[in-house]
């Protein structure tokens, strides 16, 4: 019986099981961020949270052929996240590690296809209930007009869905790329500008456009030195947008009308950060609590260098967000890990993923949402099975790029 049992076991498709988890597991946290939320139980979230986990832990045990040092990182980098977790009170962490490390072998695409039906669908559904009144539609009056969340919790958690669908799109499309192929983005991109005024959204966007539209024709503009130097150093964004919201942010100063007309473009991002980071500082580890208070309240009256009645605080900076509540060894490993990881794609011809790695380094600047699957399902590229690039067209590794 044991027997049969093992071979049953073995006679299991490791990829098809990681896929099944993965999109059972994206379709419970994709809900979550919608206003079906309220009709959704929690309980059910958590018991797929853990069936999650534990089919990870199976795929990565039972069937990933590791190696001694593979072990050991993988050990010592789960660890990490484990004491980060319980530090910060953060368990999705844990779920996400084990996302990105049992996708070993899984390819890469069919990962981001799943992602595109499920949370594009959910994203649909969730519009179209919206419109109807089956669910909430959450509007706030602004001197600019209203905006609208169109079935999501919040109007910029939206605009980031759409973003991240946009980047996932693309990367799908960039085999087999038509110009027509750019409809539904730029359809995306008036959406986010009119329904939810979310500006910082509309440049990530229009930075992934022009830089996605770099890498289609690299061939017919790899003479021109600019679009090589940006096509080879695309791996160091992430490096570089966090340095520059770190010192923009530690550095924001009411007295400057540089900065606070940046400020005021960038919906008070900056003089939250500086208070986020006057208050809290930066732990090797982490910390907890982080008292925000999100979701749309009045900008004016806000905590002032931890001083003044609360009505507004919010961390929108992922790299912030992440230095101050998951540690600066955590976010090191992630910044770092992420640049190295790219600069060997450039080095094997792939300048796909980097391109679009630095608009959601552009975007992870001034929103959350790095670090959460349900959004960002280019986490997963780190182990997945990723394709070949035989085709040198692009940038040489091996000469200047100032240099034709």
């Amino acid at each position: 019986m044991l027997h049969n049992i093992s071979i049953k076991w073995h006679h299991l498709n490791p990829g098809l099981v990681y896929l099944i988890s993965f999109s059972m597991y994206l379709a419970s946290v994709t809900i979550q961020t919608t206003t079906f939320d309220v009709y959704y139980p929690h309980r059910v979230g958590a018991i797929i949270q853990l069936l999650t986990i534990m089919m990870m832990l199976v795929k990565i045990v039972f069937f990933d052929e590791l190696t001694s040092k593979q072990i050991v990182g993988e050990v010592s980098l789960l660890g990490l996240v484990v004491i980060v977790a319980l530090i910060s009170k953060n368990n999705f962490l844990i779920t996400t590690l084990l996302l990105i490390m049992a996708a070993r072998d899984v390819d890469f695409r069919t990962i981001v296809k799943c992602y595109l039906w499920i949370v594009g669908g959910i994203m649909f559904v969730a519009f179209v209930a919206s419109e109807i009144g089956i669910i909430q539609n959450i509007t706030y009056a602004t001197s600019e007009g209203f905006r609208q969340a169109l079935g999501v919790v919040y109007t910029t958690d939206f605009a980031a869905h759409i973003f991240y669908l946009c980047c996932a799109y693309l990367y799908v499309r960039a085999r087999s790329f038509r110009l027509l192929d750019y409809l539904p983005v730029f359809a995306a991109l008036g959406i986010i500008y009119v329904f939810t005024r979310t500006m910082t959204d509309v440049i990530a966007l229009s930075a992934l456009i022009i830089l996605f539209t770099l890498y289609i024709y690299r061939r017919k503009l790899q003479k021109n030195w600019l679009v090589r130097a940006i096509l080879r150093y695309s791996f160091t964004a992430m490096p570089i947008m966090t340095f520059l919201i770190l010192q923009l942010s530690a550095g924001f100063n009411w007295n400057d009308s540089i900065y606070v007309k940046l400020n005021d473009f960038l919906s008070n991002r900056l003089s939250f950060g500086s208070d986020a980071i006057f208050t809290y500082g930066f732990k090797l580890l982490g910390q907890s609590p982080i008292y925000i208070n999100g979701w749309g309240g009045s900008r004016t009256t806000a905590l002032s260098k931890g001083a003044g009645d609360l009505t507004y605080f919010f961390i929108d900076s992922s790299y912030l967000n992440s230095l101050i509540a998951y540690g600066v060894l955590l976010t090191l490993i992630i910044v770092l890990g992420t640049s190295i990881f790219l600069y060997r794609r450039s080095r094997s011809n792939d300048y796909l993923l980097p391109v679009i790695i630095v608009a959601i380094s552009i975007a992870s600047a001034f929103d959350q949402h790095l670090l959460t699957v349900s959004y960002n399902v280019f986490l997963l590229m780190y182990f997945s099975k990723l394709p070949n690039y035989s085709l040198k067209v692009g940038p040489s590794f091996k000469k200047s790029v100032l240099k034709d």
